[in-house]
């Protein structure tokens, strides 16, 4: 790759950015329209500005977008997505480049997807990562937290009483396996995210974890974990792609939501953190928690700004891989290192190196603004 080609995916990336602008200036004249007056969400608004004249964020914005949506009980973000979304345009997913075998016409598939996300917060598909995506990632994962963590990948797979509870995969070496962006950019899945959205996605924070079956020692490791209900909020609006890379049953920590809380919920439950299960059973909400299971290979989306954790397993660990797909790169500050392809000309890590050489083919193969985080 030239260091012309890589300057036009960098203008690519910037102009994606900039579509931003005119969403922010609509706010900026309508916020109190759009939104009971409220001097955080304005903050916010100024914010956003910020962001899309710039590409950068920062923690005091940041801190006043995460209070905005406790406040306005989600309104704040979801206004300001719909915004964005009059303002860019959708793109054509071409269907026959599908990883997924499957027998149903795409557009359904994206039909009903769309139906769960918006009325349920989720939507477990009876899609399946062909087997060998799903052996060869899993062997990528396994080996990367065995070179960072040693014999604890081991003691967590058996379960043994000194076990980490979790071992999260380290990011770096998550966005140079190629599997991530082979099953993110699936035109199905990247088709039903945008109808969910309004417009394309991003990619965005890959991850996997592995959890052990060893018994929970302590209210801090649910916490620490993962393992009591809460909602994410690194973006404006996103959707979750969860892939089990093990089978997944009752037993073995399904991912436990409570349907339709990414729209409605108890006003308590709107603050920032952790909620016991007993604070969800008081609030009168848990007859609508959901644990999905399947076996390796499950493709399922998420609004995870719905009520949602981990369950420990009991019997089997778990080994799961994750993307977040969102809408804008406006919320939580992250490192220049993220931008892959601009970090590679300063560097000689194999690793950016690599991740970069991905960021460049899938820009190509599902466009600029579904990498715009790694240009």
């Amino acid at each position: 790759m030239t260091n012309q080609q890589d300057k036009i995916l960098i203008e690519g990336r910037d102009y994606s950015v900039r579509l931003e602008k005119a969403a922010a200036q609509d706010l900026a004249q309508n916020i109190d329209a759009y939104l009971e007056p409220s001097w955080t969400v304005r903050k916010m608004a100024e914010g956003y500005g910020h962001y899309a004249k710039t590409g950068q964020n920062d923690d005091v914005t940041y801190a006043r977008f995460r209070q905005a949506f406790s406040e306005t009980e989600g309104r704040s973000h979801l206004v300001f997505s719909n915004v964005m979304a009059d303002h860019i345009g959708k793109t054509d997913y071409d269907f026959s480049q599908t990883i997924f075998d499957t027998n149903i016409e795409p557009e359904n598939i994206v039909r009903t997807g769309l139906y769960h996300l918006k009325n349920h917060g989720f939507y477990k598909t009876n899609l399946r990562v062909p087997q060998p995506i799903v052996d060869s990632l899993k062997s990528k994962i396994l080996a990367s937290m065995e070179a960072d963590h040693g014999d604890e990948v081991a003691a967590a797979i058996d379960g043994t009483d000194d076990a980490p509870l979790q071992i999260k995969g380290r990011h770096g070496a998550l966005t140079t396996f190629e599997e991530m962006y082979q099953i993110s950019a699936d035109p199905i899945l990247l088709a039903m995210v945008q109808e969910y959205m309004g417009l394309p996605p991003i990619f965005n924070t890959p991850v996997a974890f592995l959890n052990s079956a060893r018994q929970v020692k302590s209210a801090r490791e649910l916490s620490d974990t993962a393992q009591l209900y809460h909602h994410d909020l690194h973006r404006l609006q996103f959707v979750k792609l969860f892939v089990y890379l093990t089978d997944v049953d009752a037993d073995s920590g399904p991912h436990t939501l409570i349907r339709g809380t990414h729209r409605r919920r108890p006003g308590p439950l709107w603050a920032d953190g952790r909620h016991t299960d007993e604070a969800c059973a008081e609030a009168g909400i848990l007859d609508d928690e959901v644990n999905i299971t399947g076996p390796e290979g499950t493709v399922f989306l998420v609004d995870t700004s719905a009520l949602h954790k981990g369950a420990n397993p009991n019997s089997n660990p778990r080994l799961m891989a994750q993307v977040q797909y969102t809408n804008s790169l406006f919320g939580r500050p992250w490192s220049e290192a993220e931008r892959k392809i601009s970090h590679s000309a300063k560097t000689k890590n194999k690793e950016v190196h690599a991740a970069a050489d991905l960021a460049r083919a899938y820009a190509g193969k599902a466009g600029i603004r579904f990498m715009q985080n790694y240009i």
